[in-house]
Protein backbone atom coordinates (compact mmCIF):
# COMPACT_ATOMS: atom_id res chain seq x y z
CA UNK A 1 0.00 0.00 0.00
CA UNK A 2 1.64 3.01 -0.77
CA UNK A 3 1.26 5.92 1.82
CA UNK A 4 0.81 9.33 -0.08
CA UNK A 5 2.26 12.45 1.61
CA UNK A 6 0.04 14.81 1.90
CA UNK A 7 0.78 18.79 2.68
CA UNK A 8 -0.67 18.23 6.37
CA UNK A 9 -1.50 15.04 7.27
CA UNK A 10 -5.08 14.03 8.34
CA UNK A 11 -5.71 15.45 11.85
CA UNK A 12 -1.71 16.17 12.53
CA UNK A 13 -0.85 18.60 14.64
CA UNK A 14 1.62 21.73 12.37
CA UNK A 15 5.15 20.39 13.89
CA UNK A 16 8.69 20.55 12.41
CA UNK A 17 9.53 18.71 9.85
CA UNK A 18 11.00 15.84 11.82
CA UNK A 19 8.26 15.25 13.86
CA UNK A 20 6.19 15.29 10.51
CA UNK A 21 8.43 12.53 9.32
CA UNK A 22 8.40 10.31 11.94
CA UNK A 23 4.61 10.34 12.24
CA UNK A 24 4.55 9.65 8.60
CA UNK A 25 6.45 6.92 9.12
CA UNK A 26 4.53 5.92 12.36
CA UNK A 27 1.37 6.16 10.27
CA UNK A 28 3.00 3.66 7.22
CA UNK A 29 4.19 1.16 10.02
CA UNK A 30 0.37 0.84 11.39
CA UNK A 31 -0.67 0.45 8.01
CA UNK A 32 1.06 -2.69 7.50
CA UNK A 33 0.73 -4.33 10.48
CA UNK A 34 -2.89 -4.25 11.10
CA UNK A 35 -5.50 -5.46 8.58
CA UNK A 36 -7.79 -2.77 7.36
CA UNK A 37 -11.71 -4.60 6.01
CA UNK A 38 -14.38 -3.13 4.55
CA UNK A 39 -17.91 -4.05 5.62
CA UNK A 40 -21.31 -2.96 5.09
CA UNK A 41 -19.89 -2.58 0.94
CA UNK A 42 -17.71 -0.18 1.87
CA UNK A 43 -14.76 -0.14 -0.35
CA UNK A 44 -11.14 0.78 1.44
CA UNK A 45 -9.45 3.47 -0.32
CA UNK A 46 -5.88 4.81 0.55
CA UNK A 47 -7.76 7.64 2.21
CA UNK A 48 -9.62 5.76 4.59
CA UNK A 49 -6.44 3.82 5.33
CA UNK A 50 -3.94 6.83 5.85
CA UNK A 51 -6.88 9.43 7.55
CA UNK A 52 -7.44 6.51 10.12
CA UNK A 53 -3.69 5.25 10.32
CA UNK A 54 -2.79 8.81 11.37
CA UNK A 55 -5.07 9.74 13.43
CA UNK A 56 -4.15 6.59 15.46
CA UNK A 57 -0.38 7.71 15.34
CA UNK A 58 -1.14 10.97 17.11
CA UNK A 59 -1.80 8.73 20.06
CA UNK A 60 2.10 7.26 19.76
CA UNK A 61 4.02 10.43 19.44
CA UNK A 62 6.12 10.37 21.89
CA UNK A 63 6.11 6.80 23.12
CA UNK A 64 7.91 3.54 22.62
CA UNK A 65 5.31 1.49 21.19
CA UNK A 66 4.60 -2.07 19.52
CA UNK A 67 1.68 -0.54 17.74
CA UNK A 68 -1.45 -1.38 19.84
CA UNK A 69 -0.50 -4.89 20.30
CA UNK A 70 -4.04 -6.35 21.25
CA UNK A 71 -5.17 -5.18 18.17
CA UNK A 72 -5.45 -7.34 15.06
CA UNK A 73 -7.81 -6.31 12.43
CA UNK A 74 -9.97 -2.62 12.26
CA UNK A 75 -13.29 -3.14 10.32
CA UNK A 76 -14.41 -0.44 8.71
CA UNK A 77 -18.21 0.56 8.25
CA UNK A 78 -19.44 3.51 5.61
CA UNK A 79 -21.94 4.12 8.66
CA UNK A 80 -23.50 3.29 11.91
CA UNK A 81 -23.95 -0.38 12.58
CA UNK A 82 -26.31 -2.45 14.95
CA UNK A 83 -24.14 -4.58 17.42
CA UNK A 84 -26.36 -7.34 19.02
CA UNK A 85 -25.74 -8.51 22.17
CA UNK A 86 -27.21 -9.54 25.83
CA UNK A 87 -26.41 -7.28 28.67
CA UNK A 88 -26.84 -7.91 32.36
CA UNK A 89 -28.77 -5.41 33.82
CA UNK A 90 -28.42 -6.84 37.41
CA UNK A 91 -29.79 -10.18 39.33
CA UNK A 92 -31.21 -12.38 37.08
CA UNK A 93 -31.98 -9.62 34.33
CA UNK A 94 -30.85 -9.38 30.93
CA UNK A 95 -31.52 -7.62 28.14
CA UNK A 96 -31.36 -8.54 24.01
CA UNK A 97 -31.50 -6.40 21.61
CA UNK A 98 -29.49 -4.17 19.04
CA UNK A 99 -27.50 -0.83 19.72
CA UNK A 100 -26.73 1.37 17.02
CA UNK A 101 -22.84 2.14 17.53
CA UNK A 102 -20.50 4.38 15.36
CA UNK A 103 -17.53 2.30 16.70
CA UNK A 104 -16.18 -0.18 19.19
CA UNK A 105 -13.57 -2.07 20.56
CA UNK A 106 -12.44 -4.21 23.30
CA UNK A 107 -10.01 -6.25 25.29
CA UNK A 108 -10.13 -9.54 24.28
CA UNK A 109 -11.79 -9.03 20.40
CA UNK A 110 -8.74 -8.52 18.75
CA UNK A 111 -10.77 -5.91 15.98
CA UNK A 112 -11.54 -2.37 16.46
CA UNK A 113 -15.32 -1.06 14.47
CA UNK A 114 -15.10 2.12 13.05
CA UNK A 115 -17.85 4.19 11.32
CA UNK A 116 -16.27 5.92 8.41
CA UNK A 117 -18.00 8.89 8.17
CA UNK A 118 -17.77 9.63 11.64
CA UNK A 119 -14.19 9.21 11.04
CA UNK A 120 -14.04 11.68 8.55
CA UNK A 121 -15.80 13.99 10.39
CA UNK A 122 -13.50 13.49 13.38
CA UNK A 123 -10.09 13.92 11.24
CA UNK A 124 -11.77 17.16 9.69
CA UNK A 125 -12.38 19.05 12.84
CA UNK A 126 -10.11 18.60 15.22
CA UNK A 127 -11.23 21.10 18.05
CA UNK A 128 -14.76 19.83 18.13
CA UNK A 129 -13.76 17.01 21.02
CA UNK A 130 -15.87 14.51 18.70
CA UNK A 131 -12.62 11.91 17.73
CA UNK A 132 -13.88 8.59 16.96
CA UNK A 133 -10.57 7.21 15.90
CA UNK A 134 -8.66 8.95 18.98
CA UNK A 135 -11.69 7.51 21.42
CA UNK A 136 -11.52 4.09 19.67
CA UNK A 137 -7.42 3.74 19.90
CA UNK A 138 -7.36 5.29 23.57
CA UNK A 139 -8.94 2.04 24.80
CA UNK A 140 -6.55 0.39 22.96
CA UNK A 141 -3.79 2.34 24.90
CA UNK A 142 -5.45 1.19 28.10
CA UNK A 143 -5.38 -2.48 27.39
CA UNK A 144 -1.84 -2.94 27.05
CA UNK A 145 -1.22 -2.68 30.68
CA UNK A 146 -4.69 -3.99 31.43
CA UNK A 147 -5.89 -1.17 33.46
CA UNK A 148 -8.97 0.36 32.16
CA UNK A 149 -8.28 4.43 32.60
CA UNK A 150 -10.09 6.50 29.62
CA UNK A 151 -11.25 9.79 30.74
CA UNK A 152 -10.57 13.03 29.48
CA UNK A 153 -7.75 15.20 30.63
CA UNK A 154 -8.26 18.03 32.69
CA UNK A 155 -6.80 21.48 31.33
CA UNK A 156 -4.00 21.70 33.63
CA UNK A 157 -2.83 17.75 32.63
CA UNK A 158 -3.67 19.13 29.21
CA UNK A 159 -0.95 21.74 29.44
CA UNK A 160 1.64 19.33 30.33
CA UNK A 161 1.15 17.03 28.13
CA UNK A 162 4.41 15.49 27.01
CA UNK A 163 4.68 17.06 22.94
CA UNK A 164 2.04 19.90 23.36
CA UNK A 165 3.49 22.69 21.86
CA UNK A 166 2.96 26.16 23.73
Amino acid sequence: MAVYRYAQPPNLPAASARRSDRALRSCSSLSGRKALEGCGGLELTDEIRVTIAAQACLLLLHRDTDYYPQLITILVYPSSFTAYEARHLGGNIWEEGGQERLGHTARRLGAMVLAWDSAKRGAADPSDGRNLVLHEFAHQLDFEDFRPMARPLSRREQSTWPGRES
